[in-house]
């Protein structure tokens, strides 16, 4: 008999959620026409409802927005980021239809001082001038995650599927100047 381990789709849906939150916008394109698309698509298989923890500090959803929204656009304003996948942990719980999923990453930040729009506090930013300015990639973060995620991710699904994120840092490299 030859069963199907039911957390196989689970590695690529880490591995595409870690991507969109890796996503650079250099200029509209059809994929980001524009920013908010763009800022959109972070954690887009997040509900709107979730309930999200960033390094131990609730995202509190406010009635004009709800937690996702608030999400994305904090994560809009960090720097460029590179995320790896090192290990994952999942199971699913019987009869309520989702997984419990923990997986470790690393991350590393550009550390040239830009957002993720390539927005500087200086007065003449590199793109203004047709540059293309390459990030300056620092020392690796190490990352827990904590989901609740749908048991629908077994058929790839790409909707709303992560009901609960906590995204937490494990260790700072000392060389690194971000605060965080």
């Amino acid at each position: 008999m030859n069963q199907q381990d039911p957390t196989q789709p689970i590695e690529p849906f880490l591995k595409d959620l870690l991507a969109s939150l890796d996503a650079q916008y250099a200029s509209p394109t059809q994929s980001f026409p524009n920013v908010e698309a763009y800022a959109t698509q972070f954690a887009s298989n997040v509900k709107r409802d979730c309930a999200i923890i960033v390094n131990g500090k609730p995202i509190i959803p406010t009635p004009q927005e709800d937690a996702r929204l608030q999400f994305q656009k904090k994560w809009l304003a960090t720097p460029l980021s590179s995320h790896q996948l090192t290990s994952f942990d999942c199971h699913l719980i019987p009869g309520t239809g989702t997984f419990i999923v923990n997986f470790c990453a690393k991350v590393k930040f550009d550390q040239s001082g830009r957002n993720r729009l390539g927005e500087s506090a200086d007065l003449i930013t590199d793109n203004s001038i047709g540059r293309t300015v390459r990030p300056i990639w620092g020392s690796n973060f190490g990352l827990n995650v904590n989901l609740v995620v749908d048991e629908s991710v077994i058929n790839n699904s790409k909707g709303e599927i992560i009901s609960s994120l906590n995204y937490r840092f494990t260790y700072i490299p000392e060389d690194t100047i971000l605060k965080i």
